[in-house]
């Protein structure tokens, strides 16, 4: 099901399949898409959520307390479910993901609430998740939002640079230039992120889309070889690592039974 939100200045669609973020376009600008538009052909995916793990886990599995439990995908399970709708109106859009546990995939019940608000020129998608089981849970979020790259159509992608608030470890400058090179070996990673925001940006313009990091520890950025009509700016609240345990991921949290997280995804279209 898809569902439209609809504020002063941004219009967006949201995929109740995944809670996954499906449109997003200025209301003077429905001609100029900001967002990929999933080709199949390329790459299926928008803007997937990525819980309760970011990027694959060693040998396709995990471990617990004796159980192997099969993990082949990356980013998790959330962006192949139904979320359900719970709450509508006029500013936002909550959709809800309720997961009984399976000893198979992911033995730990668990909840994950997804709201969709529009203020001005910002999108927020922010993020509650609930463990609902007896035992202690492993958690990681990220987001893995999927911007046109030109998404003016006059330009080309030499066009384009993603542009850090402040001079990272891999990129001294602050500023990453976009290729037909830049993700042949696939993601490029910034750990320890020092940067408040990232942004995709309009050389010449000022043009941008602006992801919100000031709360996250790390981000990657990833496309395919070439650049073909996409660039993904992805905040994550961990990374790969930890052999088969999920408690030992880098950044994993560790939520109590009945404990929760929160975090939030904030785009802002400085067009």
């Amino acid at each position: 099901m898809l569902y439209e939100l609809k504020g002063e200045v941004l219009c967006v669609k949201v995929n109740s399949f995944g809670a996954e973020l499906w449109s997003l376009e200025r209301n003077d600008m429905p001609e100029r898409p900001l967002l990929w538009d999933g080709d199949a052909a390329v790459w299926p995916g928008r803007a997937p959520l990525l819980f309760p793990w970011c990027g694959a886990i060693e040998g396709g599995w995990f471990q617990v307390g004796g159980r192997r439990c099969a993990a082949p995908r990356k980013h998790g399970f959330a962006r192949d479910m139904e979320h359900c709708l719970e709450e509508r109106t006029e500013s936002s859009l909550t959709l809800c993901l309720d997961w009984p546990g399976d000893e198979e995939r992911f033995p730990w019940s668990c909840s994950l609430r997804t709201r969709f608000s529009l203020e001005g020129e910002e999108l927020t998608v922010a993020c509650a998740a609930v463990n609902r089981s007896p035992d202690p849970m492993p958690v990681q979020m990220g987001f893995h939002p999927a911007f046109r790259c030109p998404y003016t159509p006059s330009k080309a992608r030499k066009d384009y640079i993603i542009r850090f608030e402040k001079p990272e470890a891999n990129c001294p400058e602050g500023v990453f230039s976009l290729s037909e090179d830049s993700f042949s070996q696939d993601c490029v990673y910034f750990p320890h992120l020092r940067s408040d925001w990232v942004q995709l940006e309009e050389k010449g313009t000022g043009n941008a889309l602006r992801v919100d990091t000031a709360e996250w520890p790390h981000a990657v950025l990833w496309s395919m070889p070439g650049v073909p009509g996409f660039v993904c700016i992805e905040p994550w609240s961990g990374l790969e690592g930890g052999g088969h345990d999920l408690f030992r991921r880098p950044g994993a949290l560790r939520l109590e039974p009945g404990g929760s997280h929160d975090w939030a995804l904030k785009i802002q279209v400085l067009l």
